[in-house]
């Protein structure tokens, strides 16, 4: 009984020669109560960047949905004279390449025959991916962003076994077109709200179109997951675990959306080569109503 006592107890000598017992766990208080402060101090951090996070996506929506359209169509004329605030559409650090080739357009050819509002290309491309309830807002101004900015839902087909067979999904887009309509930036942040831990990540992707040739241009598309926060049962994995799932889940997600950038390519390619006369884009079609000087 002593023996298996002094496995959990350390001797304690006082100066009255009276031995004491301590329980071993006790000297690692200090040790612990630092644990837990640092843990405490962790934990209010991440409520902060939630927070930040939270704040970004509602300015997102709120400027890409139809509410920011009317709000920016009712404002003061004056204030279309007032510079702009330069707000990040998406999270650059993310961002992982997984397509740069030659494109047979300009970048401006770009924008006016697949992005432009009441083009049928988006919803060309939806039908072949089978998604439905396809819905699309308008292209238009926002205070917080270059350029312009418009929200589609749509719900898609879910492939992996531990989602749903379909999706809500929500994607708001970014465009921003160079002075000299030789550069294209098209941004777009999807958010998947019926799959599980839907609400803690976002699809970040950016397609880069620079003019190159007469009718063609170099495009360069990258992608990336951006976390937004963390459940409890993921705090408590360690960090170098939580990193290598990360970089898993991008390398899965990029996989995955390269195969759908193939896809939206060919039927890219279809439709402008259906749309143009002797292989010839038409540089007449209306251009987008905001041209940024904010690219380089």
């Amino acid at each position: 009984h002593e023996t298996s006592k002094r496995v959990f107890i350390i001797f304690l000598l006082s100066i009255s020669g009276r031995v004491r017992y301590k329980f071993a766990s006790f000297w690692n208080r200090n040790h612990a109560l630092r644990e837990l402060q640092r843990a405490a101090k962790n934990y209010h951090t991440m409520l902060e960047v939630e927070k930040k996070e939270k704040a970004e996506s509602a300015m997102r929506a709120h400027s890409s949905s139809i509410r920011g359209r009317i709000r920016q169509a009712t404002a003061p004329k004056d204030n279309a004279s007032k510079p702009e605030k330069s707000q990040a559409f998406i999270k650059e650090e993310v961002l992982v390449g997984i397509h740069n080739d030659v494109f047979p357009c300009t970048a401006e050819q770009f924008y006016n025959l697949l992005l432009i509002d009441d083009c049928s290309f988006t919803n060309e491309y939806h039908a072949v991916r089978k998604d439905t309830n396809l819905s699309m807002g308008q292209w238009h101004a926002a205070d917080e962003y270059e350029g312009l900015v418009r929200e589609i839902t749509f719900r898609t087909i879910c492939n992996s076994p531990m989602c749903p067979p379909d999706t809500a999904m929500t994607e708001y887009q970014h465009s921003v077109l160079s002075p000299d309509k030789k550069k294209l930036v098209f941004e777009t942040v999807q958010q998947a709200h019926d799959v599980p831990f839907g609400s803690y990540f976002e699809v970040h992707c950016r397609w880069c179109v620079e003019t190159s040739g007469e009718n063609s241009s170099i495009l360069d598309v990258k992608v990336g997951a951006h976390f937004k926060k963390w459940c409890v049962m993921q705090s408590k994995i360690r960090s170098g675990a939580i990193n290598e799932v990360k970089i898993l889940t991008i390398f899965r997600l990029s996989m995955q959306y390269k195969k759908e950038v193939e896809v939206m390519l060919d039927v890219a390619r279809s439709y402008i080569k259906s749309h143009t006369t002797g292989g010839e884009t038409n540089n007449s079609s209306s251009s987008p109503p905001v041209i940024q000087q904010g690219i380089s």
